[in-house]
């Protein structure tokens, strides 16, 4: 019985051994063997990708973590991006071997990328197209409605916004301050800069170049209520929505803010605290009626907090008897640290009102102006985003602008703070390509980026194709949407025309749109200035008297200010030959100048000014066009130093006969007394 039982123990325990040794050896395996189905993805910002985890013991317990949440969430081994960046998911599993507990732990390697750079996870685009039918303010639209919630501002730019316009000085334009109170339609103020009004053709133009999205810049004081609500007028909000769906009837994105505005922002700086109470009284006012008037409309229209002030603009010089801004002169008591923290404020301020109208906007796409729209004052620390609770995704993108260098952007001649008239050496492409890297800032932290502004203010210059084109490649390559500044230089607004050829081949490129090029496109490029000896000349033509050119001071002969209704301060005509047909426009800005070109050979014009020199001349201006204050065409821009004053200076007899006015005018503000037209003698 003794030697059975020990021989039964002998077996049990061998058996037991042979099961416990083989089932340590399938678990050893099973840690061994395990792994996941790949070390290392990339995701795009608001999609996933599952990894999956094979041969895990049995009760295996597995839980998946991020070292980086704001970068890319896990959940049972679906991984969804969240921002642009790099960050590690791991895999932790426990199991039991022999009684103990063991762990192993895999980590993948996430790449986490802007929809910018997957174009094969681009979703389809809805349609915000429907039935014709009548806004909730009686305007004709045909616009939806459409919310995609899912959709982040940063995939929006990246995959639908495309190339961006603006419709410069129309809807921001104003009158002078005494006409303001008198205007009895929007147009008045639309017209007021010289360019035409707005019409479904205009659009329908520059949308036939690919171009996918119109900014409206708009000046909300022109027609507001003088009883401290700063209520807006139905009629400009009728134009302006009028304007708006334009676009959206072309399937267009609309960008709308509260431009620069006659400069009221500078209450926001004042010492007396009560202007800085208007302030905030006008901004939210406006923010609630903008954003309850358009509310019904789809996620192709889009709010912007302010244009170019927020920042060094609140410290502007005030002009108390207007609320207005008097001058650049910073005599505001806000310290940098402060404009900034205001800054911050107003753009926060703007999300919570937008938001708190409900309806679509709640889910609107916000786009918010940065510390002076510049580049590295706004990724400077003390700038930050305001916060937006409302969506699961990121719903807001930050506004720059950029006119860099602006020796070559903006000065049009050189009058002393700087002047370069050609771009585009391999220093000069790098300096654009560094400034836009800068704002990966904010693209990582999963906001869009919007160049609200950029380009060259006059085509009289060499390498302006160049830099356009580096903008638009820039800002493709970093998901950003460059929208380009044009006040009526570059698009004709009337016959629905590019007016130079090499920039819109450059536009063109990017969109892919099959548009022609308009035959009578001109080229960008430093004109040549013809100087002819009057001795070979006999004059044609002859005015004489005084025009003192407004510079934008709207200051008149006497030293006064001019009425748009009172052009003689400007003008004093004392004799004008026949058949000459001069005409000053309404402001005193430019002279037309439109005889029988067909009668001569070699024009040719020359001015004397009652004082000669740089400081009250600056820069000669040159262009043709259709009709008083239309588009113009040819324009060419001399410096004060190339020596044209007091010459006969060549113009293009070509573009005469094609545009019959001839539009001249100058930097500055200087007195003319003497205008001559010239011919080749017989």
């Amino acid at each position: 019985m003794k030697k059975f039982t020990k021989k039964l123990i002998t077996i049990v325990l061998t058996l037991v051994m042979v099961f416990s040794v083989n089932g340590l050896s399938d678990l050893a395996n099973a840690a061994t063997t395990m792994k996941l189905s790949t070390s290392k993805i990339t995701v795009v910002v608001g999609k996933s990708k599952t990894v999956t985890l094979s041969n895990a013991p049995k009760g295996a317990k597995v839980v998946w973590s991020t070292k980086d949440s704001k970068t890319a969430k896990v959940s049972n081994g679906k991984i969804t991006g969240v921002k642009a960046g790099k960050t590690s998911v791991i895999c932790k599993v426990t199991y039991t071997s022999n009684k103990k507990t063991q762990t192993k732990s895999f980590t993948v390697a996430i790449t986490v990328t802007a929809a910018s750079t997957a174009d094969s996870t681009v979703i389809k685009e809805k349609s915000n197209l429907t039935k014709e039918h009548k806004s909730a303010n009686g305007i004709t639209t045909k616009d939806n409605g459409l919310m995609r919630k899912d959709i982040s501002s940063q995939y929006l730019i990246a995959n639908y916004m495309g190339q961006g316009w603006n419709l410069g000085n129309s809807m921001e334009a104003s009158l002078a301050l005494g006409d303001i109170a008198d205007a009895k339609t929007a147009s008045e103020f639309e017209t007021a800069w010289g360019n035409v009004e707005t019409t479904q053709a205009t659009i329908d133009g520059i949308h036939k170049y690919g171009i996918n999205t119109v900014r409206i810049p708009v000046a909300w004081s022109n027609m507001i209520s003088n009883d401290g609500t700063y209520t807006i007028s139905d009629l400009y909000f009728d134009r302006v929505e009028e304007i708006i769906n334009y676009c959206l009837n072309d399937g267009m994105y609309v960008i709308l803010n509260d431009h620069f505005d006659n400069g009221w922002w500078c209450e926001f700086g004042s010492a007396d605290k009560s202007w800085r109470d208007k302030a905030w009284a006008r901004y939210e006012s406006f923010w609630k009626q903008i954003a309850n008037r358009y509310k019904e409309y789809s996620d192709r229209l889009i709010f912007e907090s302010a244009n170019e002030e927020l920042g060094d603009g609140f410290n502007h010089e005030l002009d108390t008897s207007t609320g207005f801004r008097k001058s650049t002169t910073s005599t505001g008591i806000l310290t940098q640290d402060q404009c900034y923290a205001l800054t911050n404020e107003i753009n926060q301020k703007f999300v919570d009102i937008v938001r708190s109208t409900g309806g679509n906007n709640e889910y609107r796409h916000l786009l918010i102006a940065g510390y002076r729209t510049d580049i590295d004052m706004t990724t400077d620390t003390r700038f930050v985003m305001p916060k937006d609770t409302y969506n699961k995704v990121i719903k807001l993108s930050v506004s720059v602008h950029y006119y860099t260098p602006n020796t070559y952007c903006i000065a049009e001649s050189d009058q002393g703070w700087g002047y370069t008239n050609t771009w585009g050496t391999a220093t000069e492409i790098q300096q654009m390509k560094t400034n836009f890297k800068k704002m990966t800032k904010f693209t990582k932290d999963g906001y869009g980026v919007m160049i609200g502004e950029y380009g060259v203010c006059t085509a009289a210059k060499d390498g302006i194709p160049e830099h356009y084109y580096q903008v638009m490649k820039d800002c493709k390559e970093f998901g950003y949407l460059p929208i380009m500044w044009d006040a009526g230089l570059w698009y004709d607004r009337t016959t629905g025309d590019f007016k130079y050829n090499d920039v819109l081949k450059k536009i063109l490129e990017f969109t892919g749109a099959k548009a022609v090029i308009p035959a009578n496109a001109i080229a960008t490029g430093t004109s040549t200035l013809t100087l002819v000896d009057e001795s070979k000349l006999i004059k044609v033509y002859t005015w004489e008297g005084s025009w003192k050119k407004n510079g934008g001071s709207n200051t008149g002969l006497d030293g006064t200010k001019v009425s748009k209704e009172d052009i003689t301060k400007f003008i004093s005509t004392t004799s004008v030959t026949d058949g000459m047909n001069l005409t000053f426009n309404t402001w005193g800005y430019q002279a037309f100048i439109s005889p029988d070109w067909s009668k001569f050979t070699n024009p040719c014009v020359r001015v004397t000014f009652k004082d000669d020199d740089i400081n009250s001349v600056g820069a000669l201006v040159l262009a043709y066009s259709d009709k008083v204050n239309g588009t113009w065409y040819g324009r060419s821009d001399y410096s004060y130093t190339t020596g044209w004053s007091g010459k006969c200076i060549q113009l293009n007899l070509t573009m005469l006969k094609t545009h019959k006015f001839f539009m001249l005018s100058f930097g500055n503000e200087p007195i003319i007394t003497k205008i001559e037209i010239f011919d080749v003698a017989k």
